[in-house]
């Protein structure tokens, strides 16, 4: 039999981890009082005063009254229950909300359990409760307790989680019983809403209305049309929702797909528009809807918002063939509770799997996604097939240089950050952060600066007419990733056009102006001095000079290549394909 004692609770965005020490517990009289708390505490939680009147409490019926929730709890771990294991739950009074969450050797002295809250079990944040963190071994359980300096610091450990834009808040907060002497330490969890009614607007109501009623028949439409539709695992869908045509991943699975003749066996269809941040009409959604209903597999490249209010088919498999390979800044459920933080059942919850570039990248994107890391496919990005394939760069590069005749025999400097804001309608770049005349200068005869801006940002770098031999403007016209294999210098932020451009081998340069103010707004997946695979500059004077003085710290390109990619060949695209056909579409 163990006792369990938490001594530090502490947060890393989404993850609360709880550590502690373990004591077993070998004196007969220490268990038997133990035993006897343990005992009076269950039957005050079942109001059972009877019980806790007696003048007695023998052995067998202390020991006894354990029985119905070591046989639950033996229940919940299945058939690898091992009566000389450690098993450490979350459950609440009654038990009738019991998770595992830990599992250790006998013997063991200490514990850390790290939950994730958003996405605990089943794809679920942890539901509204009060619970203990219970030690499990003999076929007792004891709540764990907490150090008292720790129980005096409840209330600052405690994180209100704020969403939905402001209307609700979800709410992790530590609090201990009075015992003074071992206090044990609970853990409360709410799902809040604001009672405070917005000012009635006509217009407002009137739109909410009609999008509402839209959203159900369109889903109405959508169940009806998949039950009368034969679906006989065959029919493969490409969609995106967020570029007017296929790219990237998705591209090169569909090119990899009809090369291998695979459009002959399979029904291979494509859904193209930009619905995320934008509007569409009646016969793109009508279509898209449609295309949806009819298909085996749909295969996605980025964030669907039509999946955030329409339910698939469980017999349809979803497969996110994320954009991004990595980068620095929060997405999905890693920004819960900032601003512009996702709702916690929202589309990227439905994915039946997604694909990332190595087994290190799983835990990232499990926590993104909201979805189990078993999910998560390290096959390798199929974009990356060609990034370093060197006959496709060789192309790519003839065909950059047809169209720029006047760029060859110079060195390029891309300059490709992200967008400021919260999305595609508020996208934005500072372009007053730089200065045209200094750039054009810093070129010389040697370089071309040349701005791909991220594909939200609408308005366009002003670019002098008579600065225009050293500095142009390619934002906007064709894939930036055709554009790497001519690129000298790459200067981002907190792009992940990082992931492509190390596999070159070149510098790159971090213009992180506002670091601070991002990683506080908009936040981190990692530390961003470690991950950067390149020198770091606050000001564009320190850009200025690592240039001068080839300061580019490309030691740092190796180590980011070798963390983030399990392959560095041309077959991520096969291994996912074959993995579809043989496991998907079989």
């Amino acid at each position: 039999m163990y006792s369990g004692k938490i001594l530090d609770i502490s947060w890393e965005r989404v993850f609360v981890t709880f550590s502690g020490e373990l004591r077993k517990i070998t004196d007969k009289d220490e268990k038997r009082r133990l035993l006897l708390e343990r005992y009076k505490g269950l039957n005050a939680q079942r109001n059972n005063w009877k019980a806790l009147s007696a003048p007695d409490f023998p052995d067998d019926m202390i020991e006894g009254s354990f029985t119905r929730h070591a046989d639950e709890l033996k229940r919940i771990i299945g058939d690898t229950y091992d009566p000389d294991k450690i098993y450490l739950f979350l459950r609440n009074d009654d038990y009738l909300k019991t998770f595992l969450v830990g599992e250790l050797e006998a013997g063991s002295a200490e514990f850390s359990v790290c939950l994730n809250v958003t996405t605990f079990q089943g794809r679920k944040a942890i539901p509204d409760g009060i619970y203990y963190l219970s030690v499990f071994h003999g076929g007792i359980d004891f709540e764990a307790g907490i150090s008292v300096p720790l129980a005096k610091r409840g209330f600052e450990l405690s994180r209100p989680f704020v969403f939905d834009k402001r209307r609700q808040c979800y709410l992790v907060d530590f609090i201990s019983t009075d015992d003074e002497q071992d206090p044990v330490m609970m853990m409360q969890v709410m799902l809040l809403k604001t009672t405070i009614r917005r000012k009635f607007e006509m217009s407002r109501f009137i739109r909410e209305s009609r999008d509402y009623i839209i959203k159900k028949l369109i889903t109405l439409y959508y169940n009806v049309l998949y039950s009368i539709t034969p679906h006989n695992g065959k029919n493969i869908l490409f969609s995106t929702e967020s570029r007017g045509s296929l790219s990237g991943n998705l591209k090169a699975v569909y090119d990899r797909m009809i090369e291998r003749g695979l459009d002959k066996e399979y029904k291979i269809s494509v859904s193209e528009r930009k619905a995320a941040g934008g509007h569409s009409s009646r016969a793109s959604w009508l279509r898209t809807v449609t295309l949806f209903a009819k298909a085996d597999v749909i295969l996605l490249d980025d964030y669907a918002p039509m999946l955030a209010w329409m339910k698939l088919n469980k017999g349809t498999k979803l497969i996110q063939l994320w954009h991004a390979g990595v980068g620095f800044k929060s997405v999905g459920l890693c920004r819960f509770g900032s601003n512009g933080s996702p709702l916690l059942d929202n589309a990227h919850r439905q994915y039946d799997y997604a694909v990332v570039g190595s087994t290190a990248l799983k835990k990232i994107y499990a926590e993104v996604f909201g979805i189990e890391e078993e999910a998560l496919l390290p096959f390798g990005l199929a974009r990356i097939d060609k990034v370093i394939d060197k006959e496709e760069n060789k192309k790519k590069e003839e065909a950059f240089y047809a169209e720029h005749p006047e760029l060859k025999g110079r060195k390029l400097i891309l300059f490709a950050p992200t967008f400021r804001g919260v999305g595609a309608l508020t996208a934005s770049y500072p372009y007053d952060r730089l200065d045209m005349k200094r750039i054009y200068d810093m070129c010389g005869d040697e370089y071309v600066f040349i701005f791909k801006m991220h594909p939200f940002i609408k308005e366009k770098p002003a670019i002098p007419p008579e600065y225009s031999d050293r500095i142009i403007d390619l934002s906007g016209i064709g894939d930036i990733n055709d554009m790497l294999p001519v690129i000298d210098i790459l200067i981002t932020d907190y792009s992940s056009v990082i992931y492509e451009f190390s596999l070159f081998r070149r510098p790159m340069i971090f213009f992180a102006y506002d670091r601070e103010s991002y990683s506080a707004i908009r936040g981190f997946q990692s530390d961003y001095d470690d991950f950067a695979p390149g020198k770091i500059c606050t000001s564009f004077d320190e850009v200025e000079k690592t240039i001068k003085n080839k300061d580019f710290q490309l030691e740092k390109v190796d180590r980011f290549v070798s963390e983030n990619f399990d392959y560095l060949d041309s077959g991520a695209t096969d291994r996912f394909i074959d993995w579809m056909i043989h496991i998907m579409c079989a």
